[in-house]
């Protein structure tokens, strides 16, 4: 049963990861590119580490918690920065009907 279950969340990490980059590279400005590259990825990399967590001993689920821990802090310090020094270069919103409230 375990072994469908991490094979379930490998699955679904890359569909996820895929999803991602379709999201960077389709979408039409700096702003949303940033949050489709931000919130899959990181969800998609939780998935690929959660089935190496179910699957290895406690030094890969360990390592595992950590490198998800580490990413749920720096994802989002990360995804700022790049959107403040895009805003600081005011690069344009060109999604349709987006509207900038700074």
């Amino acid at each position: 049963m375990s072994a469908v279950v991490t094979d379930v969340l490998t699955v679904l990490g890359v569909a996820i990861l895929t999803i991602a980059v379709y999201g960077v590279v389709r979408m039409p400005d700096v702003y949303t590119q940033l949050h489709a590259a931000s919130k899959a990825g990181f969800l998609g990399v939780a998935a690929l580490l959660a089935a190496v967590a179910l699957q290895g001993d406690a030094a890969s689920v360990a390592r595992a918690v950590l490198i998800v821990g580490l990413l749920a802090f720096t994802t989002p310090v990360a995804a700022h920065a790049i959107g403040r020094a895009a805003s600081r270069r005011e690069e344009p919103m060109r999604t349709p009907g987006a509207v900038d409230e700074s």
